[in-house]
């Protein structure tokens, strides 16, 4: 037993440094890829200080294949010395190598993974600039056999999971040419022509585009009365239903198919909901509302939250250009024009960092993403044609209001406004 003790003790300095160079590499792919955006620009504000960490992160895919690489041979050396220790000891019973390897591998699990990892998804931007400088010279030295690495990684994928999709009968864009060169022989109108064109692109438009956000509907708690309402129509057409516990929407309710003597009881008109992620197609939207016989549908983000809701009136309404329905696309054409000098109108959804790059001033007033909130925070409420509200430097005031929550505001700066008068 003395001798194997030694035994033991002639590899615990080696698996020892293993575990350590293991538990590097783990806790550095962990905090390079857990960075959220703000502590990407906590970096990027001491550039000189973390150049090393910004050109690691710069090529994320050489970063991840280098970390990849090092912990593979990291852990196999490591087992490859356990194994030697192993068959080197002279033990009575084959229950103790089995021992002394079970406890190998909880550590490499433990020491060189577990802990690592946890202690650099806490502390990522600590973690990153501890590590950067020697992970940097790992990576470099690697960089005459990634190319090499990177085709057998490739050919492997391509040979196992070739990913073949079979061709499309026809492509979207020549179902597109085929409404445009279709006025010879069918006469359509422009407005059919339209219809025919946001039809095509439904499989192209993802929900997140099309969607009514969250600062744009209004939700309910149960218990459910009409009085709360208030004598007004909702901006999307429903009344939307949160549990009771939070503020996730559950249900739906159709306000304009309600007779007034069923108004009385509403709870028992509530209709589930189409859960859809953002980046889902309006078509695929679409089909799952048909299929469930729905009208409403909740899109989420990547964490199950709800950002927004998506209804079937409005999908239409959209392909028959009814009303217009905003979208990313459509706004970003003309999100914000000036007026005159000093005076600019936005729609709700503009964004306040593009208005701040328009005016060239710095707005840090409020902690709403978009001119609608920014409304909305200082009126405690749903806004309407004539509003006015008043910041530090801006003063809103709106001009156009829909039923369905679109609203044109016109930004006037203050101190422009001063200078005027």
């Amino acid at each position: 037993m003395p001798e194997s003790i030694s035994i033991i003790w002639a590899y615990i300095p080696g698996m020892l440094l293993l575990l350590t160079l293991s538990g590097f590499f783990s806790g550095s792919e962990a905090a390079f890829f857990s960075l959220s955006l703000s502590q990407r620009r906590s970096l990027e504000k001491k550039r000189v200080r973390n150049v090393r960490a910004l050109s690691l992160l710069a090529r994320p895919e050489r970063l991840l294949m280098g970390i990849l690489f090092w912990n593979l041979a990291i852990n196999l050396a490591y087992f490859s010395l356990v194994s030697r220790a192993s068959l080197s000891m002279d033990f009575s019973s084959p229950s103790r190598a089995a021992l002394f390897t079970f406890g190998s591998l909880v550590s490499i699990i433990v020491l060189g993974e577990f802990l690592p990892k946890s202690v650099a998804v806490l502390y990522p931007v600590v973690f990153i600039r501890i590590v950067s400088m020697p992970l940097n010279v790992a990576i470099r030295l690697l960089d005459g056999f990634l190319p090499a690495i990177k085709l057998v990684n490739e050919a492997s994928r391509r040979l196992l999971w070739p990913g073949l999709e079979p061709e499309p009968y026809l492509e979207i864009a020549d179902l597109d040419r085929a409404v445009e060169l279709s006025t010879g022989d069918s006469q359509l109108l422009e407005h059919e022509r339209s219809v025919l064109r946001n039809i095509i692109g439904l499989s192209e438009i993802r929900v997140e585009e099309w969607m009514r956000p969250r600062t744009q509907y209004l939700s309910f708690k149960p218990p459910l009365s009409i009085s709360q309402l208030e004598g007004r129509r909702t901006p999307s057409g429903y009344m939307l239903v949160t549990s009771e516990n939070d503020n996730e929407l559950v249900a739906a309710i159709d306000l304009t198919s309600l007779l007034p003597e069923q108004c009385q009881n509403l709870a028992e008109h509530q209709r589930p909901l189409v859960v859809v992620p953002w980046c889902a197609t309006i078509a695929d939207a679409l089909k799952r509302l048909r299929e469930n016989e729905l009208r409403v549908a909740v899109v989420v983000n990547e964490f199950g939250e709800t950002i927004g809701i998506l209804t079937w009136d409005e999908i239409f309404e959209a392909i028959l250009q009814v009303e217009q329905v905003p979208s990313q696309r459509a706004l970003a054409k003309a999100e914000v024009r000036m007026a005159e000098p000093g005076v600019w109108l936005a729609s709700g959804l503009t964004k306040l960092r593009r208005l701040e790059r328009v005016i060239g001033k710095r707005l840090d007033f409020s902690r709403s993403l978009t001119v609608a909130g920014v409304v909305q925070e200082q009126l405690r409420r749903l806004p309407e044609a004539g509003d006015v509200c008043v910041t530090k430097s801006l003063k809103f005031e709106v001009v156009e209001a829909s039923m369905r929550g679109d609203i044109v505001v016109r930004v006037i700066l203050l101190e422009n406004e001063g200078s005027s008068e």
